[in-house]
């Protein structure tokens, strides 16, 4: 059987422990088998999949990241300015992997690959961030820039814990950082440890930080702020609130649904897209972008799209 669908596979080798290395045939094989023509790009440097991704628009079918989260979110950068919806595929083989984890990607790469070639058409939203785009979360403060500033052998070895490792060392001297947040109907000021706008059900691979109903095609994104601690007993109370996910100004968390959502701190900030360095900015803009992007994904999960809603007029 001639394979007339083309897909551009986007193949970070050095993701976890380089296993894109030692799968790439294993995942070409199954590409093949379920009718696709495959082009594969080894990239060659940060910035190389996005760069990749842009031109692909027209000349293939499905363009699909075999990486971590940063390796999707080079590809999402890359195809969010396509003029027609970019179709895209993943195959996880990063450290953490939360958006695998919140679409339910499988883990071995057979399986992946099967879900890239032959996945039902999931339509996602995805996040803007000034000029930059991003998959799943943009973020500041602690434990922010520990995938970019852990030593790639530490993650590759240590997996998550050297992740929490590097978040450790950075809680004796955070002090926070003095901004004003705008969403649409709100603002909030003060001096914030951490803060994110997600679309996601996972953070630096953990569920259930986030409170309520999630769905990742809702047009609406999630924004976490963590106030920093006064004391022994607020730390106490902003622990208890988080692991409760019963959040109140009180303890120092706010959560919130928008759309769209400003930043404006008193010097430059830095931030984090997808895990990625995203820059130091003392104003930022974040969007939600509905229905940005067409993931072949598998069965999914009730929670991870937004009930359907009719409605019905009265007579």
């Amino acid at each position: 059987m001639e394979n007339s669908k083309r897909m551009l596979l986007l193949v970070n080798p050095y993701a976890g422990k380089k296993q894109a290395q030692s799968s790439l045939c294993e995942i070409i094989d199954q590409l093949n088998k379920n009718g696709w023509r495959v082009e594969v790009h080894i990239t060659q440097s940060r910035g190389d999949a996005c760069e990749q991704a842009k031109m692909a628009e027209g000349h293939f079918d499905r363009v699909t990241a075999v990486g971590g989260d940063g390796t999707l979110n080079e590809l999402i950068s890359g195809v969010a300015g396509w003029n027609t919806r970019p179709d895209v595929g993943y195959i996880p083989m990063g450290t953490t992997n939360d958006f695998a984890a919140s679409l339910g990607f499988p883990k071995e790469p057979k399986a992946a690959a099967r879900v890239a070639a032959e996945g039902t058409p999931f339509v996602c939203d995805i996040g803007k961030f000034e000029d930059r785009y991003f998959a799943y979360i943009a973020a500041f403060g602690m434990f922010t820039d520990v995938a970019y500033l852990t030593d790639q052998q530490a993650k590759n070895i240590f997996g998550r814990l050297a992740y929490l490792f590097q978040g450790a060392l950075e809680l004796g001297s955070n002090q926070g950082t003095k901004m004003k947040v705008v969403t649409e109907d709100q603002v909030i000021e003060g001096d914030f440890i951490f803060g994110a706008v997600t679309n996601s059900h996972s953070i630096g691979g953990f569920k259930g930080l986030l409170a309520g109903e999630i769905y990742l095609d809702d047009g609406w994104l999630e924004l976490l702020l963590i106030r920093r601690p006064k004391n022994a007993a607020e730390l106490s109370e902003l622990v208890s609130s988080l692991l409760s996910q019963q959040f109140s100004q009180k303890s120092g968390v706010f959560y919130a649904k928008v759309k769209s959502v400003s930043f404006y701190a008193d010097q430059p900030v830095s931030w984090t897209l997808d895990g990625e360095d995203g820059g130091a900015h003392e104003e930022a803009t974040i969007e939600c972008m509905p229905a940005a992007i067409s993931f072949a994904a598998d069965d999914k999960e009730p929670a991870v799209s937004a009930p359907v809603v009719t409605v019905v007029q009265k007579e």
